[in-house]
């Protein structure tokens, strides 16, 4: 019987850990993606294509591709006009799914992000991964539609 408790109380014990340190992960990705995509939405009518490196560590190479695809043209119209891009959260990342492969963890993190200057509003779904000691965005999806 008192090998039954002691069996019992260390599996809580293990359970309640593990649950505290997937909540602080899953609160740092959430982050993380948020300073990610304000950072690389946030440009202005003086972007240089060379400072796309700083950004591009941050993706994986389909994830970027699609980006710079859908995204891309907003470049020309940003210089074109002059303008200061200051995107905002319509709905702020959250964990929409969380998963592992492979003894990677993933998580799909969704959001919505309006930037105004543009007149868009722009949802993102974003599959995360930290294969090593740093978060990358394994691919995204994006949605986007005139702000209302």
């Amino acid at each position: 019987m008192k090998s039954l408790l002691q069996k019992t109380l260390l599996f809580v014990v293990l359970f309640t850990s593990s649950l505290s340190v997937s909540a602080q992960t899953d609160a740092e990705v959430c982050q993380w993606v948020k300073q990610i995509i304000l950072d690389t939405l946030s440009i202005d009518y003086n972007y240089k294509t060379r400072d796309r490196t700083e950004f591009r560590k941050n993706y994986s190479d389909n994830a970027w591709s699609a980006l710079v695809a859908f995204l891309g043209g907003y470049v020309k119209v940003v210089k074109e006009q002059r303008l200061t891009l200051h995107p905002k959260f319509a709905k702020e990342p959250f964990i929409e799914n969380q998963w592992v492969a492979n003894g990677v963890q993933y998580w799909r993190v969704d959001s919505v992000v309006l930037v105004s200057e543009l007149n868009e509003m722009v949802a993102f779904s974003m599959v995360v991964t930290k294969p090593f000691d740093r978060f990358v965005i394994q691919s995204v999806d994006m949605l986007k539609k005139d702000n209302p």
